[in-house]
C-alpha cells in the first residue's frame, strides 16, 4: 500500500514525502513515479496480486543462486528462513528486487567489463540505491577493486535518474523540491526508529541498552572493525565480499526489521558449504546450541525476546562460525 499510494500521487504531480510515521514513503521520486506508471493501471487488487507472485518468484530464483541449485540446501534454508520470506510477502516488501539487482551487481564485478557494461552497472546501481540507500554497500569492493569509473558513473546516475527522469514528466521545479523532500525524509524520523523495539540491528539493541549516544559510538567502531576486515581480505573473490556485504546490510543498517535476515541467506549458504563437525562435546554443543537459537529466533519473527536480542543472536552466531570453525577445540583442522 506504501509503494501504491505514493505511485498514485507521483504519477498526478502530488508529492509522495506527506505521510507521516511508519508509513511513509522513504525511496526516490523516481522509484514512486515508476511504481505509479507500472502498478496504477492495473487497480490495487491486480496489482497486489501481480506484486506479490513476483516477489515471490525472485526469492526463488535468489535461494537458487546462492545454493548453486543445491535442493538439498534449499530445503534446510527454507526452514530457517521460510517464515521471514512469508512475512515479507506478506507485507509487500520489496527487498527481493533489491536483493536480486545486488546480486546482478556482484556478479557483474567477476569478470572484466566493457565501457557500455560498466554504463548498464552503473544504471542499476543507481536504480539500486534509490529503491534501498542500503545499496551503497556495494562502495567498499568497488574501491577495493579500484572500479573507479563503475563508482563514478553510478553515484552520477543518481541525480541524472532522481531528478531528470521526474523532471521528464513533471519538470524541473517539481523533481527539485521532491528530491529534497526525499532527502528530508531520510533523516525525519529515523531517530525514533532507531529505539523501536522491533528494530533488531545493532544499532538499535546497543541504542535500548546503552543509550542513542553510546548506542551509535558501539554501532561506529563496529562498523569500521567490520571494514578492516573487509581491507585485511581484499585478495579474497568477489563472492567471498558479496556473502558478508550483503549480511552486513542485516546488522549494520540503522533500521532492521526481522525478514531483513534474508539478507544472510548467502552466509547460510557458504556455512552450509563449509560445514565440519566438532571433534569434542564442547564443540558439538556450541553448535547444537547456536543453531538451536539461531532457528527459534528466525521463526519467532513476532516473539519480543527475537527483536530484543534472539535474532541479532542468531546473526551473530552466523557471522562468527568461520572464526568458531578455527578453534582448536570445537572443529578438524582443515589442513588434515
Amino acid at each position: 500500500p506504501v509503494y501504491w499510494e505514493a505511485g498514485a500521487k507521483a504519477v498526478q504531480g502530488f508529492t509522495a514525502y506527506d505521510v507521516p510515521g511508519h508509513f511513509q514513503f522513504k525511496y526516490s521520486p523516481l522509484i514512486a513515479l515508476l511504481f505509479g506508471k507500472a502498478l496504477s493501471p492495473m487497480g490495487f487488487e491486480s496489482a497486489s496480486w501481480f506484486f506479490q507472485k513476483l516477489m515471490l518468484f525472485l526469492w526463488l530464483l535468489l535461494l537458487l543462486r546462492f545454493s548453486k541449485r543445491n535442493f538439498r540446501w534449499v530445503a534446510i534454508a527454507l526452514l530457517f528462513f521460510g517464515n521471514a520470506i512469508r512475512l515479507d510477502l506478506e507485507l509487500g516488501q520489496v527487498n527481493a528486487l533489491v536483493l536480486y539487482l545486488l546480486a546482478l551487481l556482484f556478479g557483474s564485478l567477476e569478470r572484466k567489463a566493457t565501457a557500455w557494461e560498466d554504463l548498464a552497472f552503473a544504471f542499476i546501481f543507481s536504480i539500486s540505491i534509490q529503491l534501498k540507500l542500503f545499496c551503497l554497500i556495494l562502495v567498499p569492493i568497488l574501491l577495493i577493486q579500484r572500479e573507479w569509473r563503475k563508482l563514478a558513473l553510478g553515484l552520477a546516475f543518481l541525480p541524472l535518474l532522481s531528478i531528470g527522469g521526474v523532471a521528464f514528466t513533471h519538470g524541473w521545479d517539481f523533481a527539485v523540491n521532491e528530491n529534497i523532500a526525499w532527502l528530508r525524509s531520510l533523516t525525519e524520523s529515523t531517530d525514533s526508529l532507531i529505539l523501536s523495539d522491533q528494530n533488531v540491528a545493532l544499532l538499535g539493541i546497543s541504542s535500548r541498552l546503552l543509550g542513542v549516544t553510546l548506542g551509535k559510538i558501539v554501532w561506529a567502531l563496529s562498523g569500521t572493525v567490520f571494514l578492516a576486515y573487509l581491507i585485511k581480505n581484499r585478495g579474497r573473490p568477489v563472492e567471498w565480499f558479496r556473502n558478508r556485504l550483503l549480511f552486513a546490510i542485516s546488522v549494520f543498517n540503522p533500521l532492521v526489521w526481522s525478514y531483513w535476515i534474508l539478507f544472510a541467506m548467502p552466509v547460510f549458504f557458504e556455512r552450509l558449504k563449509e560445514y565440519s563437525s566438532p571433534r569434542s562435546p564442547v564443540g558439538r554443543g556450541v553448535l547444537a546450541f547456536g543453531t538451536a537459537i539461531t532457528f527459534a529466533a528466525f521463526n519467532g519473527q513476532h516473539a519480543k525476546w527475537a527483536w530484543q536480542g534472539g535474532i541479532f543472536a542468531g546473526l551473530l552466531f552466523l557471522g562468527t562460525y568461520e572464526v568458531l570453525s578455527r578453534s582448536p577445540w570445537s572443529f578438524p583442522s582443515r589442513s588434515k
